[in-house]
C-alpha cells in the first residue's frame, strides 16, 4: 500500500509565499471583478451555497457550486497524476502542476479580456471563468503540501489559521517543551503562508480590473514551477547520492 505522504510535495517556504499570493490575488480579482465567487477559498463558497439556495437565488448558487465542484476536479487532476508517478516508482513532479495552472490562467486572462466579462452583468461565460479559476486553484492546491516537515496549503487559509492557534496555546501551556523549536517553525511558516494569501489579495485590489494583470501570475507561476522542479531535482540527486 502506498503510502499517503509520497502525494504530498515538499517545497521552499519561497515557493509557498509565492503560491499563497498567487491564490489570494486569483481569489480577489475574480471577486471584485469577474463574480462575487471565490476559486481558491471553498469554505466561502460552501457559506454561499447554502446562503443562495435558501433565498432560492440559482443563479448565485450555480456559482459557488461550479467553484467547488471545478476545485474538486483540479484536487483528483492533480491527484491521479502524482499517483502516476508513484506507481511508476518515480517522485511526484508538481512543477507540471504549476505549468498547467499557468496554461489555465493565461486562458482565463484571455477569456476575460477578449469577452469582456466584468462583475456588472453574469453571462454563461461568467461560469466558465469561474470553473476554470477554481480547477486551476484546486491543481495548485496539490502542487504543494509541505514546507519540510511543515504541512501546508496554498489556497486557502481558515485549517492553517486553526494549526496556528492550536501551536499557540500548547505553547502558553508549555506542553511538549522538548518540540518548542519546531512548534516555532511551524507557527513561523503558517504565519508567512497567511502573510503571502493577504499580500496576493491586496495586490490585486490595489492594481485594478484589467485582466491582463493576470500576466503577473502566470509569469510567477512559471518561475514557481522551474524553482520546484529544480529543488524537487536536487533533493533526487541528494538522495541518490547518498544511496
Amino acid at each position: 500500500m502506498t503510502k499517503e505522504p509520497a502525494y504530498h510535495p515538499s517545497a521552499p517556504l519561497g515557493i509557498a509565499v509565492t503560491l499563497s499570493a498567487i491564490a489570494g490575488f486569483i481569489d480577489a480579482h475574480m471577486y471584485l471583478h469577474v463574480s462575487r465567487v471565490f476559486v481558491a477559498n471553498m469554505s466561502g463558497n460552501m457559506i454561499q451555497l447554502g446562503m443562495f439556495a435558501g433565498l432560492a437565488d440559482w443563479r448565485r448558487v450555480a456559482g459557488a457550486g461550479g467553484a467547488i465542484v471545478a476545485f474538486l476536479a483540479g484536487v483528483v487532476v492533480a491527484t491521479i497524476h502524482h499517483d502516476r508517478q508513484v506507481r511508476r516508482g518515480h517522485p511526484v513532479q508538481p512543477g507540471t502542476l504549476l505549468l498547467i495552472e499557468s496554461l489555465l490562467v493565461s486562458g482565463l486572462m484571455v477569456l476575460l479580456a477578449g469577452l469582456d466579462v466584468t462583475i456588472a452583468e453574469v453571462r454563461p461565460v461568467t461560469y466558465l471563468a469561474i470553473v476554470v479559476g477554481a480547477f486551476a486553484m484546486g491543481l495548485q492546491t496539490m502542487a504543494l503540501r509541505r514546507v519540510g516537515a511543515v504541512a501546508v496549503a496554498t489556497t486557502y487559509g481558515t485549517g492553517t489559521i486553526v494549526r496556528v492557534g492550536e501551536k499557540l496555546a500548547l505553547g502558553a501551556r508549555g506542553a511538549d517543551r522538548g518540540s518548542e523549536h519546531r512548534r516555532r517553525v511551524t507557527i513561523a511558516v503558517l504565519l508567512t503562508i497567511l502573510v503571502g494569501y493577504v499580500a496576493g489579495a491586496a495586490g490585486a485590489s490595489a492594481l485594478g480590473a484589467s485582466p491582463w494583470f493576470l500576466l503577473i501570475v502566470v509569469v510567477a507561476l512559471v518561475v514557481a514551477a522551474a524553482a520546484l522542479s529544480s529543488a524537487n531535482s536536487a533533493s533526487v540527486q541528494m538522495v541518490d547520492d547518498e544511496g
